[in-house]
């Protein structure tokens, strides 16, 4: 009996050991990003584009990107499909290196922030040079109209509807069972 108990600490301080190594590898990470971190472009994109190893929820996300001359080139809200985020760009203007930084929410509620790097060689739009390209670097997007695989797409009601028959399930069998056994005391 000893002995079991002198080996048993090993398994579970092994097992204690690995489980951050696992939590680490099951956090969500970025996959890919069209432009390329790193890349170098002879185009401008209009749209900046991160795909995620896993889902990203709909909320707390931020992109910024900033050019060579310190100005911001994003324009309006990012959008946010299943594990990708495509943010709309304003023009770029000077060749040189641009960075992005983003925060985005994994769908297990894990925070993620990181950037990327791109560097533009010639001017942009902005800056009176060749027009943007306009579809991003060749990324499997979601289509916006296919939202069927969304976390809840249920129609709000729905789950109101739901609460109210189960409450009215419960109270029919709690009556039912209360009128079978009055005649038994």
């Amino acid at each position: 009996m000893s002995a079991v108990l002198l080996t048993a600490p090993v398994p579970s301080a092994a097992a204690r050991s690995a489980a951050p190594a696992l939590r680490a590898v099951a956090h969500t990470s970025l996959k890919a990003s069209s432009p390329q971190d790193g890349g170098r472009l002879g185009m401008a994109p209009s749209h900046l584009v991160l795909e995620f190893t896993g889902r990203l929820v709909t909320f707390g996300y931020r992109v910024e990107v900033r050019g060579p001359d310190g100005r911001a080139y994003q324009s309006g809200p990012p959008r946010v499909v299943r594990d990708t985020l495509t943010q709309p760009m304003m023009p770029l203007g000077p060749p040189g290196e641009y960075r992005v930084a983003f925060r985005v929410v994994a769908a297990d509620g894990h925070p993620l922030a990181g950037g990327i790097r791109f560097t533009l060689t010639v001017p942009g739009p902005a800056a009176g040079g060749v027009m943007a390209v306009e579809a991003p670097a060749p990324l499997a997007l979601v289509p916006p109209a296919s939202l069927a695989d969304s976390v809840n797409n249920a129609p709000a009601w729905a789950s109101w509807l739901a609460g109210v028959l189960s409450l009215a399930l419960v109270l029919g069998t709690a009556l039912l069972g209360r009128r079978m056994t009055r005649d038994l005391d």
